[in-house]
């Protein structure tokens, strides 16, 4: 049983998870997504630094 996913921002992670939730009756689809707190902390942290080169 999958009870969720946590994965990055990537737009391909979006399709999966539609696509598990086409396969498997349990899955909650989007709502069963964790997008990783870390990836958008590290995309963050990149986009403010940029401002400085």
């Amino acid at each position: 049983q999958i009870l969720g996913v946590t994965c990055d921002n990537a737009s391909n992670n979006d399709v999966m998870v539609d696509h598990l939730n086409v396969l498997l009756e349990a899955f909650g689809g989007s709502f069963a997504r964790t997008r990783c707190f870390l990836h958008i902390l590290n995309l963050t942290a990149k986009s403010l630094l940029k401002q400085f080169d």
